[in-house]
């Protein structure tokens, strides 16, 4: 019988960090497979927000390796310039100028990320028939709703085409309607061959959205479940 290999694309291995004395992760280790959505579960506290941080390279790391790898190329954690151009990074707290109307931040952030003024318009071509902000574009950030950030948000994440998707309580706040646009766009996203690791406290919809879930607790995985189940 022929055994099909599964081709990994997000490696990590014994990852630790402690604040002091404080062990927020012990020795992580998973392997996530391309075109996959796996979400991270646990108390607060559990680490779920620093284990996104040190995968987005906003926090260094006490230990461990970290590799994303696919069959055309690898790069590792190590080296930043090349893994900050492969990920997309949302973090929990909003980092949106509100004085700033949708276009005028997609603008603002394709220019922060080095990408041309030709393929900016481009970006915002695409953005005006975008059914996550389309109907807003022109709206003041100030003027947003919850959900309608958390979708620019999202938006902003993605300039660049990244391969890794890092995702930090992405539907917090938002109402029912931004929920399932966003979660319509991940499974897109997940169907493109994208790698998507996301933390969220609504259960359910974790359950329901991720292939695989990673409970933390007492600084490790304790926990993993397939599909929900």
């Amino acid at each position: 019988m022929m055994t099909l290999m599964m081709t990994f694309s997000l490696k990590v291995r014994g990852l630790s960090k402690a604040w002091s004395a404080h062990k927020i992760l012990d020795n992580i280790s998973f392997e996530q497979p391309q075109g996959s959505i796996w979400g991270i579960a646990g108390e607060n506290g559990a680490g779920k927000s620093t284990l996104l941080k040190i995968l987005a390279s906003v926090l260094a790391r006490d230990s461990g390796d970290v590799v994303f790898e696919t069959d055309s190329f690898s790069v590792s954690l190590d080296d930043l310039n090349s893994w900050r151009q492969l990920i997309a990074y949302v973090p929990q707290e909003l980092a949106l100028d509100d004085r700033l109307t949708v276009r005028e931040t997609l603008l603002f952030w394709t220019a922060a990320r080095g990408i041309s003024a030709s393929e900016g318009k481009e970006q915002i071509r695409l953005a005006a028939a975008d059914p996550l902000i389309a109907d807003f574009l022109e709206k003041p950030i100030r003027e947003c709703s919850g959900g309608m950030a958390r979708r620019v948000s999202l938006i902003v994440g993605l300039l660049g085409d990244p391969q890794l998707i890092l995702l930090d309580e992405p539907f917090a706040g938002a109402d029912d309607h931004s929920q399932e646009l966003m979660i319509e766009r991940l499974n897109l996203l997940r169907s493109g061959g994208k790698t998507i690791l996301l933390a969220a406290h609504e259960g359910e919809l974790l359950k329901k959205l991720s292939d695989q879930i990673l409970y933390l607790h007492d600084a490790k995985v304790r926990e993993t479940l397939l599909n929900g189940e």
